[in-house]
């Protein structure tokens, strides 16, 4: 489509050339290219290589036909090339119901045959008016969700760690363009892991952009060190003002010691963590203090566990459990927990796709709600540091 500083084109389907040459001297005195077509297909043709501001179509293509079939059948499809452009049909004068059949079909508004000249070309100009603003909100759409996403995968980037006989692999999946699931790892010392998984009320921008703020502070205090106790006190303490009346962020905090290999957590209201031990049995590391911010601040007080080789930890929000087929079955923390327990010796990598397929398999490959899974595995012996998929090793920072 030409940029809106340039006369916009106009497109005219009709098998009438006695019609169409009227149109198109009409058009044309007025300042419009007109692209000139006697057939629906070749209507198709020349919008594939050359889409216009706006096309005139003919109903009726036939001279043994009124139902206007073949009009109704290229507006579809024009409208499915793209769906901002303006159609006006050309109807024969006082074919209502044709004309209402066709709007059902997607064009914007209709001529009678014959027409005023002025009354056309005053729909011809708002039309393209309108289509023209249609396609410039959608520009700037498009631009602003290619950002979000752009600060999604910048926010919460897949991600895989190795080190001291510690193994994290980690996605983020948004319902939408963007989410409100975060989860982030931070190594600030040699021999510390933190990481956090987080779930704000609510989907899309809203929930991103407290996922974000999320972002900034969970980041900076635990680059500062400190036990996970104090720092989802001081979390809730900056997000207090930005959530608002009824939204709330639920949240798992891990500390992990990788040289005792002990992990310190406080789960404020989070989906209870699964802790698969070397032998199939599990265990859950259930609310520590309610969510963050829907009550005024509670002390958030931590629980410590000892982690051994074998173990695993799988981390994950409710978009993962709640999962529902067609009948609103669930996916469920049970088949979770029966996946894990029956699973010892895939890679995290294998375990992680596995469960993320079940679960869109569970719900017929559709999503509800942002899904977030985490998994951590000890292996009790202490390896080379190193990092994959999307960033590189992390030393003193996040991972």
């Amino acid at each position: 489509m030409p940029y809106d500083d340039e006369m916009p084109t106009i497109l005219i389907a009709e098998d009438q050339e006695h019609v169409r040459e009227a149109l198109a001297m009409l058009l044309r005195a007025n300042g419009y290219p007109v692209l000139l077509c006697a057939s629906p297909q070749e209507a198709l043709n020349v919008a594939s290589h050359q889409l216009p501001d706006l096309a005139l179509v003919d109903m009726n293509y036939r001279r043994d036909s009124t139902s206007g079939v073949e009009g109704l059948n290229l507006i579809e499809s024009l409208r499915q090339m793209d769906n901002t452009l303006p159609i006006v049909a050309l109807t024969a004068w006082g074919n209502v119901d044709l004309a209402v059949h066709a709007m059902k079909s997607g064009a914007s508004d209709f001529i009678e045959k014959p027409w005023r000249n002025d009354s056309l070309l005053e729909k011809v100009g708002s039309l393209v008016r309108h289509g023209r603003e249609v396609r410039s909100v959608q520009r700037i759409s498009d631009h602003e969700k290619q950002d979000a996403q752009q600060l999604q995968t910048r926010i919460v980037p897949q991600r895989h760690l190795v080190t001291r006989g510690i193994e994290l692999f980690g996605e983020s999946i948004p319902a939408g363009v963007v989410g409100g699931d975060y989860f982030g790892v931070w190594q600030p010392s040699d021999t510390v892991l933190h990481f956090c998984v987080a779930d704000v009320s609510g989907k899309g921008t809203p929930g991103a952009l407290i996922a974000a703020m999320l972002y900034a502070s969970v980041s900076t205090l635990s680059a500062a060190g400190g036990g996970g106790a104090k720092i989802v006190s001081e979390v809730e303490a900056m997000l207090r003002d930005q959530l608002g009346e009824g939204h709330y962020v639920t949240m798992f905090y891990g500390v992990l010691d990788l040289a005792g290999q002990v992990l310190e957590y406080v789960n404020a209201g989070h989906c209870p963590p699964i802790v698969r031990h070397a032998g199939g049995a599990t265990e859950t590391l259930g609310p520590t203090r309610p969510v963050l911010g829907l009550l005024s601040q509670q002390a958030a007080s931590a629980v410590h566990l000892r982690l051994r080789a074998g173990d695993t930890l799988t981390l994950y929000t409710d978009g993962i459990t709640e999962a529902a087929d067609e009948s609103g079955d669930e996916f469920g923390p049970e088949r979770l927990t029966k996946m894990l327990a029956g699973d010892g010796a895939s890679t995290l990598q294998e375990l992680h796709a596995r469960i993320l397929g079940q679960v869109r398999n569970h719900a017929s490959g559709k999503l509800a709600d942002d899904a977030t899974l985490v998994l951590i595995s000890v292996s009790g012996t202490t390896r080379t540091q190193a990092a994959s998929v999307a960033e590189p090793a992390c030393s003193q920072r996040e991972c």
